[in-house]
């Protein structure tokens, strides 16, 4: 058995900028909101490029005030390759309206130069602005 304390090793920070909620309301459970993403960036040691529109988090807020998110975002490198990128959690507002969190990131990329985000496992922070205008997550890959 390996007793040896996982690493985290930083892979990304997005930017993603995000545009007002579509509030579906009370759905049994919670409160569904589907919050479009509209764009951004996404920087790290060995991968940058951007975040195309067209993506969404499916945000169900339950009763106790905790946020399940879902979202789905497309990446485009800096070099053209295309990712797909899921990206599940929950978040909590803080004292200042805005939103923290954990996520577990999942990429599905095709073979090439960037496969490896297949192959590994990612844990991720989460902070939205109170506004709902930018949300910034930071994504590392456990060793």
């Amino acid at each position: 058995m390996d007793t040896q304390q996982p690493k985290l090793e930083l892979v990304m920070r997005i930017e993603a900028e995000i545009a007002p909620a579509l509030v579906v309301g009370e759905i049994g459970g919670g409160v569904r909101e589907i919050i479009p993403i509209t764009g951004g960036r996404f920087t790290g040691p060995d991968i940058h490029g951007e975040v195309l529109p067209g993506g969404a988090d499916w945000c169900l807020t339950r009763p106790d005030g905790i946020s399940d998110i879902w979202a789905r975002y497309t990446l485009r490198t800096h070099d053209g390759v295309l990712i797909s990128l899921i990206n599940a959690g929950t978040v909590q507002a803080d004292e200042n309206g805005d939103f923290r969190g954990r996520t577990v990131p999942r990429f599905e990329v095709a073979d090439g130069a960037y496969a490896w985000l297949r192959d590994a496992v990612f844990v991720g922070t989460l902070l939205t602005d109170g506004a709902g205008t930018l949300a910034k997550a930071t994504f590392f890959r456990v060793a």
